[in-house]
């Protein structure tokens, strides 16, 4: 009977990620779509010159990041994923501690690369990732349509996709 349930329940999981554009492959995956959610919000907001909302949205990364466990990642990206939490984490903390839009961007560059790591190698649908040569620094955003966050509306178009998923 409990492995019916958890069989269940992973057939919900990934049918409710399959329709939020992830066909997760792995309880890591699963985890990953709400850090990601987050970290888009934030980079829509960094490329609008904005930085309402940040501090809430590292807060609730932060926490998300604590119940990963790059153990269920699917074997072959262990040991890609194996520092993803701990850098999550330690991101997070900088931005919630970042107290204006120019510490804000610095912070989130770091934590672009984390995102950007699983973005690469689990291709969620819609997802790209970016670079920006005159910020040298990458970020995941959703499309293809180029919102660079560290420039903001100064040079919104700064950048090329990468990565991420096929569109």
């Amino acid at each position: 009977m409990t492995k019916l349930l958890r069989g269940l329940g992973v057939a919900v999981v990934s049918m409710v990620l399959f329709t939020n554009g992830v066909h997760a492959e792995s309880e890591f995956d699963a985890a990953m779509v709400p850090i990601v959610a987050e970290y888009l919000k934030i980079q829509k907001a960094l490329a609008a010159d904005r930085i309402d909302g940040v501090e809430a949205g590292a807060e609730a990364m932060a926490m998300a990041a604590e119940k990963l466990d790059p153990k269920s990642a699917p074997e072959a990206h262990v040991d890609h994923y194996k520092e993803i939490p701990q850098k999550l984490t330690a991101a997070c903390a900088k931005l919630k501690a970042a107290g204006d839009i120019d510490s804000t961007r610095s912070a989130f560059k770091e934590l672009s690369k984390p995102v950007s790591i699983w973005v690469s190698m689990a291709k969620p649908a819609g997802k790209s990732v970016m670079y920006c040569p005159m910020a040298k620094a990458g970020w995941v955003q959703q499309g293809t349509e180029v919102a660079n966050p560290y420039y903001g509306t100064e040079m919104l178009g700064c950048g090329s996709k990468v990565g991420g998923a096929e569109e």
